[in-house]
């Protein structure tokens, strides 16, 4: 097999499964976690591939050899010190309002108010419904006021672990407290 027929192997092959190279990568790296996007992941891979593999015969499963370096790829991105997030966004928004806050401001309109209480209540009970862990998080950073970086220390569990738990759990109380519901006309 000469170099010209392999190389043809590799650009069919990246060009036929380009959307499954980005999936699998998707699968193993967290992209805002790590600060790298499985498309440079995929771009990366196959630049050294092209310019480090002496093209021969050697390589007979082209799909099997460009997966195994995704993997390594990954694994190397991995064992890296980890860019932090700027946990700020995840907690606050661009004002400096904690979630809550903004929960209660979001569409705000001055001539409705919201029933402190019957929200509350209904907070109080979606927080309840959260998986343990989720709930754990968020009591955690929102009331506690704790940090990742306490909390990952405590718990023994990664930051980006507890990011995934509070965006899970944050996603679903929005999803089951609509503030509409909360509305008081003023007028």
């Amino acid at each position: 097999m000469n170099d010209k027929n392999v190389n043809k192997k590799f650009i069919h092959f990246i060009s036929g499964e380009y959307r499954n190279l980005v999936v699998y990568v998707k699968k193993y790296m967290n992209e805002r976690y790590y600060n790298i996007t499985a498309e440079d992941i995929i771009q990366d891979v196959t630049l050294n591939i092209f310019s480090t593999v002496e093209f021969d015969s050697r390589i007979e499963n082209i799909a099997g050899y460009f997966y195994r370096s995704l993997r390594n790829r990954i694994s190397d991105i991995r064992s890296k010190k980890k860019n932090e997030l700027l946990i700020d966004n995840f907690s606050n928004d661009n004002n400096g309002n904690s979630f809550f806050e903004s929960l209660l401001t979001d569409e705000f309109d001055d001539s409705k108010t919201i029933n402190d209480s019957k929200f509350y209540q209904k907070l109080h009970e979606a927080l309840e419904e959260l998986n343990p862990n989720q709930q754990a998080v968020i009591i955690a950073t929102e009331i506690d006021n704790c940090t990742y970086d306490e909390l990952s220390e405590e718990w023994g569990i990664p930051i980006g672990t507890l990011l995934s738990w509070k965006s899970r759990g944050i996603k679903k109380l929005k999803e089951k407290i609509k503030l509409d519901d909360f509305y008081i006309d003023n007028e």
